[in-house]
């Protein structure tokens, strides 16, 4: 989600920090380097093991705590039978919001490319408990990407060039994922699609680099990891599709990226005088919860501390600095993960608060996601981020039932090289 699989022409392919300034962030990138250093000077040792779903402050760890001051303000009542209808509605709503935006501003379908398609889609997946709301989700899905997949059928495939294959690659793991085999979109857009990359002639004429030199690099720049995790989930997603000419560079991006994230820094906010609001940890932050929708999925999927434990350790140790902060997308796509590693709001505090700050925003907003302004967001915010409120905020509240990671699957690929921890 803050850029799910994209935003500019082809979801979640574009540069980091456009995708930053888009979300309203306005800063230079720090340097694997810098990072790096920051990371030692704080200690994240990998071997400690961190507990799974804790509910009383005196039961976590010192370091996921929150202050004194903080605890005293959250409300330390059990989670109820009503919060639970509450959070419902705010999710059914947070739909409703996607389908009358798209349907009285058609032109958003056209601005936002496939984040129109993966908004909706998204409150699909993990959602076999809401099953009205996941066939309203693909529904919403299906309405949006018929006019994306138009604009290059009615072209055909000699005529898409090498710069179009970002955005004809996921429009097609939408057709493949929302369309039935045969219908005939499905097949025009892997043709489409294997006619760009063939213009391409190689995957690094796609990326713009060996991604390998990359990896094996000691100061790669959170821009270039960006682009490679957002690539890894498409490249993942486009192992499932019966047909697409992916070469073998790009079925090894995800694992070798993987294991290069493995020692991948992740600064906690008390490192600096501004805490959450500091500019390398925020741009860390949204870094880090889109390297836990590698093996999610963007939520289809569970994730295990044993997956990444530098990356679990960093998500608890900085709930509260990040609530605190009081983002609402923020906020939302930490929770949103918290309920993919299997905790709920009966047996984990930080989900618990989390979850009450997002219905405290939403409510604040006259129950409307979209309505909802950051203190120093303008009106009109453009329909990317009022699209990315509904989208991160039904994802941070609505309850999942994680889909098996089958043979064939993106779940399937991703354990194949992962592992299954359990």
């Amino acid at each position: 989600m803050l850029p799910s699989a994209s935003l500019l022409a082809a979801p979640g392919m574009n540069n980091f920090f456009a995708v930053l300034k888009r979300h309203k962030i306005y800063r230079a990138g720090a340097s694997f380097a810098l990072v790096s250093s920051l990371l030692l000077a704080h200690g994240c040792t990998a071997g400690h093991e961190e507990p799974l779903c804790v509910l009383s402050p005196d039961a976590m760890p010192q370091s996921w705590r929150p202050s004194g001051e903080m605890q005293k303000r959250l409300n330390a009542a059990p989670w109820s039978a009503a919060e639970t209808q509450d959070a419902e509605y705010a999710v059914k709503t947070g739909l409703r919001e996607l389908n009358d935006l798209f349907s009285t501003r058609p032109t958003a379908v056209s601005t936002l490319g496939s984040d129109a398609v993966e908004s909706a889609i998204d409150a699909s997946y993990a959602a076999s408990n809401m099953p009205a709301l996941r066939n309203a989700a693909r529904d919403l899905a299906r309405r949006n990407l018929t006019p994306l997949m138009a604009r290059y059928r009615e072209r055909g495939p000699a005529t898409v060039t090498c710069k179009e294959f970002p955005s004809l690659l996921p429009l097609t793991v939408h057709a493949h994922a929302l369309l039935s085999p045969e219908d005939a979109n499905v097949s025009a857009m892997v043709a489409l699609t294997n006619a760009a990359y063939r213009a391409c002639g190689s995957l690094d004429a796609v990326l713009g680099h060996d991604y390998r030199q990359i990896l094996v690099a000691p100061n790669a720049s959170t821009d270039d990891i960006w682009d490679l995790v957002m690539w890894s989930i498409t490249f993942t997603d486009a192992q499932t599709i019966p047909g697409i000419e992916l070469p073998a560079a790009a079925r090894d991006l995800p694992p070798a990226l993987w294991r290069y994230l493995q020692r991948y820094p992740f600064p906690r906010a008390s490192a600096y005088p501004d805490g959450a609001r500091n500019k390398t940890f925020y741009d860390t932050a949204y870094l880090a919860t889109h390297i836990a929708y590698i093996p999610t999925g963007y939520g289809r999927y569970r994730i295990y501390i044993a997956d990444a434990p530098g990356l679990y350790r960093f998500l608890r140790e900085n709930f509260y600095a990040v609530l605190q902060m009081g983002e609402l997308d923020l906020t939302a796509e930490f929770v949103d993960l918290f309920r993919e590693y299997g905790c709920t709001e009966q047996n984990d505090l930080q989900l618990r608060d989390g979850t009450r700050y997002l219905l405290k925003l939403f409510h604040s907003a006259a129950d409307r996601w979209m309505a909802y302004r950051e203190p120093d967001e303008p009106a009109d915010t453009g329909d990317y981020n009022i699209v990315h409120k509904a989208w991160t905020g039904m994802a941070g509240v609505r309850v999942r039932v994680p889909e098996p990671p089958a043979p064939h699957t993106y779940g399937g690929v991703v354990r194949g090289w992962l592992g299954d921890p359990r």
